[in-house]
Parts: structure tokens; sequence; C-alpha cells
């Protein structure tokens, strides 16, 4: 039985004590400030959580930020960051106010960080600034909180430099209905858990866009489709520019878990009002006031980003319409027509090429 702290009981941070606690480890979960209200519901007896409609294993111990002593983080063999982003310095400054002993730490927080001018991932900036920190191992895939908290089937990926690390941590967490993978490219998890949230935006605008009142949901799917796989491309491309591997978009931690993101949250809801005609900041005045939409923060650090690259409207067309109308407060403007198809893949340049022909078969058969 493993000691696992988990900081934050929002959606992700709760719902990833389920399975802990299905394989009879020690769970805490430590409230954020912003948390005193869920945790005074999770510690009335059969208490709900309010945001993910399920009730939590009674092996689960709720506790506010206040009360957590810091020998039970010098007891814990991994803390688990389930804060969102804008409380990653929050959640930094706590950690390292209690923590003395290096710990491994993993992290549903999604986010980019900012170098100078240079694009980053928490991947490699967190561990610079948290000198407790063992080592950091990313949480992604696509995962919706609700689904996991009520034991559906679920696939995400661990991700860290020390690949022993995820692996060890899956041995940790995974249940009948919590299946795992795990990778070294922590960089590229971390890239595409930021940016599959920021294209989500763009991807689900096409659902209101571009109405089909002959569909049960009132949704064509054509124009959706495209801009998924021109989110695909583009999440990518910047992966591999940030260090990551670029196969690492293309599987769980981009196009899977931009799939799901795109099938409802915080981001999706936020496209679709920008694919009504409608501002950003009059989606997020109205119906996602009090909301954190990460979608909108990571678009202010991509926009300085793209700022440096060479013909990024051409390359980034998807990113920069998503980027204009969240920075400049125009409608979201994306035409298809813009866009150059010669062939069957997607290059780094935004265009399709023609495949190569394939090697000649010398084996005689």
């Amino acid at each position: 039985m493993a000691k696992i702290v988990i900081i934050g009981a929002g959606v992700m941070g709760s719902a990833l004590s389920v399975p802990a606690a299905d394989n009879d480890h020690s769970v805490t979960l430590v409230g954020s400030p912003l948390d005193d209200g869920i945790i005074d519901v999770l510690r009335t007896p059969g208490g709900v959580h309010p945001k993910l409609d399920a009730r939590l294993p009674d092996g689960v111990r709720p506790i506010t930020h206040a009360q957590l002593q810091a020998a039970e983080l010098e007891d814990a063999d991994v803390i688990v960051a389930g804060v969102s982003s804008p409380g990653i310095g929050w959640f930094v400054d706590y950690v390292g106010q209690r923590l003395n002993r290096p710990k491994p730490i993993a992290f549903v927080t999604k986010g980019l960080d900012l170098v100078g001018d240079t694009l980053a991932t928490y991947a490699d900036t967190l561990p610079h600034r948290m000198p407790s920190m063992r080592t950091f191992i990313g949480i992604g895939g696509p995962c919706i909180a609700r689904e996991l908290a009520n034991r559906l089937p679920t696939l995400s990926i661990y991700g860290s430099a020390d690949h022993e690390a995820a692996k060890w941590l899956r041995s940790l967490m995974q249940t009948p209905y919590y299946r795992l993978a795990t990778s070294a490219d922590a960089t590229g998890l971390e890239a595409c858990a930021a940016l599959k949230n920021f294209y989500a935006i763009g991807v689900s605008a096409m659902q209101t866009r571009y109405p089909d009142d002959k569909r049960a949901d009132g949704q064509s799917k054509n124009p959706c489709a495209g801009a998924f796989s021109v989110a695909v491309r583009e999440m990518t491309e910047i992966a591999a520019a940030l260090g990551g591997d670029s196969d690492t978009a293309v599987g769980l931690a981009g196009l899977g878990d931009l799939h799901v993101t795109v099938g409802g949250g915080r981001n999706s809801r936020l496209g679709h009002g920008l694919g009504s005609g409608r501002t950003v900041a009059d989606v997020v005045g109205a119906e996602l006031s009090g909301e954190t939409v990460e979608g909108v923060d990571t678009a202010c650090l991509l926009a300085r980003w793209l700022e440096k690259q060479d013909r990024s409207a051409e390359r980034f067309p998807l990113a920069s319409a998503i980027i204009m109308a969240v920075l400049e407060e125009r409608a979201f403007s994306f035409d298809f027509a813009t866009l150059h198809l010669s062939g069957p893949e997607l290059s780094p340049e935004g265009l399709l090429h023609e495949p190569q022909a394939p090697l000649a078969n010398n084996s005689g058969k």
C-alpha cells in the first residue's frame, strides 16, 4: 500500500483519488484555497463531489490546505498536483515550504511556461523551480474526470524523462477501468496537454459555425473533422519544436486528448460561443464566468512564440485564427479556402504532399 497525497480537490485531482483508493492505497485529498467548499461537502456523510456527481471512495481522506501537516508530505510515496494552471505558483510555494525530502511529483496541471521569449513545458521548467521534486511525471491523455470518477473505461498516459518512474506510478494507479500507457517523452506529453485545450477552442467552433439542422445534434461533421486534422498537424510541429517527440501528438496525449476535449468542457464551450459569432469576453463573462479556460492562457503564451516563427500564419493557420479571436476580441474566422491541399499527408508547412513510392520488395514473394 502506497501513501498518495493529491493536492487540489477540483475535478481531475478528485477523480484520480478513485483508482488510487480502489487499489487500496492511503489517499489524502488536499483542497487548494479555492476548494474549501468542496472539502466541506466531501466530509459530510454521503457527500457527493459537487462537480463530479460522484461519491469518492471511503478510503479517501479529504482535508483543507491548512490542515495538511508537513510530516504527511514527508511520508508520502508520491504527490499529485491537481491544481489548474493559474494555481501552479501556489502549488510550488505550498509544497516547497513543507517538503524537505525529494519526492516524485505527478502533474495533471495543463499549461505552458515562457522562459524569456522561449516557450517551454512544465516538464522543463518546474524541476528547476522545485528542488524538492525528485522526478517530474506528467499525466495526460483522453480523460473526462467525471467519467473516471464513475469508473468508465479510460485510457491515459504517464510520461517522465525517468521512464521507470512513470511505469512505477502506473503500477500504483492502473485498474481494470483505468488503463495506462507510459512514455519517456514528458516534454511532448506536457506540450500536447496544454495545446489540446487551446486547439479544442477552434475545432469546437466548427460545430456551431456550420450547423446542420438535419442532424439530431444540429452539427455538421466535415468542417470539424477538417479543423481537427489541421489541429493535430500543428500540435505535432509545436510539440517537436519544444523538444518533444512528434509521434506523441498522434497518440493518447495529443490526438486522443484533443478528441475528448472537443467532446465537452470549458474550452469546447468557449469554441461553441465563438462559432456562433460571439466574442471571448462575451462568453467568458456569461456562461463561463468564474471558470478557468486554460486554452485562453495558452493562447497568450503561444502568441508570443508565434511572433518569432517564420511564416507563422501560413504554417499555423488554426492557431493564428484562435489567437486573433482571443487576444484581439475579434469574431472567430477560419477560412478553409486558404488551405492548400495536394496529397494525403499534412506537412509541417501546412500543405499536403504526395506519398513517396514504396520500396521495391526484393524478398521474392
